[in-house]
């Protein structure tokens, strides 16, 4: 029988993730939610549902019967009273803590996500490491981190682990979206002086998460979530601009009067959409430095990122495009009728190339995110930015592969990557491309398939 593994906040951004990356592992999964909770990204999927509110101690000590591990994502990150952080990020793990030893006391591991914001901003002049004095500067931060050293006292009832996640981005999420449509439509906002921060696609987070959970290392422990570098805020959005094809000019915005101004306007943004904080974070927005360093996971339990900043943005890309939040450069080209087949001069010779398709984009524009797989005159293999999964584009804009290219790529895929594998041709997200991806065999489940149109 599979391990079972308790996934509380399993319904949102990150939580949906964990689950995909628990599913993926071939774990059972039982998703605590809530009566009132927007099962929206465990549609399709075969998990466990059971409502469990962390307020509910009953509830959780019969979510968390017979399961193996637990991973604590549930939180709460905006709230009109400074009192609710507490009640849901502290109580609400204590409750769940105390519900989890009696119902399984020879629980595996219990993984607390918690938040960079509960260390505090960079105040050493280098990236913030897990043993530095914590600073929390806002109750969110604050609520966090006195669950983290509850738990850290508690670590002989359950093999605890704790991981600080710092921003989170990637499909689904909804908090960075303003950033990417203000880029869009050709602004890019600079606030105040020249800031860094460290970033994690919500893909390595899952996987990280499930690293903690499983490692020996990792018990009693408590690690950032930092597989890459800091980048400034000039260089997330230089990439964001890249990647949406766009000249976004530099939108200079005075850090007094952000301060003095957004509780301002918070009102009016609610009003006509949705705000993307709560005045009280800013303290937090408002630091100049949110850096961290990951050595610590890389070290002890050897975790290695596999989406750096530019192929994290372009899958995040390419997954809002799925939905229709935004549009790119091609995407224009298309609505107007500009696109279209022409020749194009290569290294190979003349070749048909429209300008408007994006696997012409990946083959003639270098615009490769991911690393390169192989690549001759006729085709190149690059990982699939959403399947992340090895995909051959052919260097030429037409619809089908020969017989004779499907031989000889199918042979390739085999030599590169071995024979557990399969060529899935029916699946295919761009028809007047040719390109094919190399999956496991056997039918894929609908939540792990490239998304149609």
């Amino acid at each position: 029988m599979n391990a079972s593994v308790l996934v509380t906040g399993s319904n949102g951004f990150v939580g949906s993730h964990i689950v995909d990356a628990l599913l993926r592992e071939g774990y059972h999964v039982r998703a605590a939610v809530r009566a009132t909770s927007d099962l929206t990204w465990l549609e399709r999927k075969p998990v466990e549902k059971i409502i469990a509110p962390l307020d509910d101690a009953k509830a959780l000590r019969k979510a968390a019967d017979g399961v193996d591990a637990v991973i604590h994502n549930a939180g709460v990150v905006s709230q009109p009273h400074r009192s609710l952080y507490y009640l849901h990020n502290t109580e609400g793990t204590k409750t769940l803590f105390n519900a989890v030893a009696d119902a399984a006391p020879n629980l595996s591991r219990f993984v607390f996500i918690s938040s960079q914001a509960a260390g505090g901003p960079t105040t050493a002049g280098r990236p913030r490491r897990e043993d530095d004095f914590a600073v929390p500067l806002t109750d969110y931060g604050r609520s966090k981190l006195l669950a983290e050293e509850w738990l850290l006292r508690k670590r002989s009832r359950l093999p605890v682990t704790i991981i600080r996640p710092p921003s989170v981005y990637g499909p689904r999420d909804r908090a960075f979206l303003p950033l990417f449509k203000m880029i869009e439509k050709g602004w890019s906002p600079r606030l105040g002086r020249s800031s860094e921060l460290n970033l994690i696609h919500v893909q390595d987070l899952a996987r990280q998460v499930l690293v903690q959970m499983t490692h020996p290392a990792a018990v009693g422990e408590l690690f950032h979530a930092a597989p890459f570098a800091p980048v400034t805020h000039e260089q997330l959005g230089d990439v964001i601009a890249h990647v949406l094809g766009v000249r976004a000019k530099n939108l200079p915005v005075p850090t007094a009067l952000f301060r003095n101004g957004y509780p301002l306007v918070y009102p009016l943004l609610n009003t006509i959409g949705q705000a993307p904080f709560r005045p009280d974070k800013l303290p937090d927005v408002l630091s100049p430095r949110w850096t961290v360093s990951g050595d610590k996971a890389a070290e002890r339990l050897g975790f290695e990122g596999k989406l750096p900043l530019r192929a994290g943005i372009g899958q995040t890309v390419e997954w809002y495009r799925w939905k229709r939040w935004l549009t790119t450069r091609r995407d224009r080209m298309k609505r107007g009728g500009n696109g279209g087949v022409q020749m194009r001069q290569t290294a190979g010779g003349p070749r048909q190339y429209d300008p408007s398709c994006d696997l012409c984009g990946l083959v003639f524009d270098e615009e490769v995110k991911t690393h390169k797989h192989y690549e001759d005159d006729q085709i190149m293999i690059v990982d699939c930015l959403i399947c992340q999964v090895p995909m051959a584009v052919l260097k030429e804009h037409r619809a089908a592969f020969t017989e004779d290219e499907k031989s000889r790529l199918e042979k390739t895929f085999f030599d590169l990557f071995g024979e557990d594998g399969c060529p899935d041709w029916e699946q295919r997200r761009i028809p007047e491309h040719a390109h094919v991806h190399f999956r496991q065999c056997g039918m894929h489940a609908p939540w792990q398939r490239r998304p149609e149109g």
